[in-house]
């Protein structure tokens, strides 16, 4: 049985939203910028997948999970939309993130996925940082979310209104991998002889 995190909502701003591995001190930070000339619905990047998504902007329900079968699929009414690889860059902890501001809230109501209703709340789940991953993004709506939108009365209150599309993040272990390595944190005295070569007078 996968481990699912809770159902979180996510709110997508310029047609995409990032799942993304929450950066730790001691760990360097890469270049997570995503190519977006692409026309690849699912893109990942070092610490970051990116969805696609088929609406510039609206709010959609996420849920993550990890699981250790490739081949299980989530239920009826859920589509592959991608399969990525993923290597953890941090300490592995993932979560859905709002496309401009900060991590998902919670949903409004429950997701059915793997045979369960998913209550609502944070979207995170933990990975183990020595394994690689092989990543499914599943998703609900975007046959035609497009055109339900489009439908839609201009300016017209969208509060309560069902969400166009869902997604749901599933991470498979593929591999193993060293573990990314924390830096050991640096003295006053071990990074001015870094920075200058030698120790300032008054630490020597």
């Amino acid at each position: 049985m996968p481990h699912i995190s809770q159902a979180g909502a996510v709110r997508i701003e310029y047609s995409h939203f990032p799942v993304g591995e929450l950066w730790e001190p001691g760990f360097e930070q890469g270049d997570d910028r995503p190519d977006f000339r692409t026309s690849e619905a699912v893109v990942a990047v070092p610490g970051r997948i990116i969805v696609r998504s088929r609406v510039q902007v609206h709010t959609a329900p996420v849920v993550l999970a990890l699981s250790s079968r490739h081949d299980q699929a989530p239920g009826d009414g859920w589509e592959l939309l991608a399969s990525v690889a993923y290597r953890p860059v941090y300490a592995g902890r993932m979560a859905a993130f709002d496309t401009m501001n900060g991590l998902a809230q919670s949903a409004g109501e429950a997701v059915g996925v793997f045979g369960r209703q998913v209550a609502p709340g944070e979207p995170s789940i933990e990975l183990d940082p020595s394994h690689t991953y092989d990543v499914r993004v599943w998703a609900q709506g975007r046959s035609d979310s497009r055109e339900r939108f489009d439908a839609a009365a201009p300016g017209a209150d969208t509060e309560g209104a069902p969400a166009l599309e869902a997604y749901l993040i599933v991470f498979a272990p593929s591999g193993t991998q060293e573990p990314p390595v924390r830096a050991t944190r640096e003295s006053r005295r071990e990074r001015l002889i870094r920075m200058h070569g030698k120790p300032p007078l008054n630490l020597r």
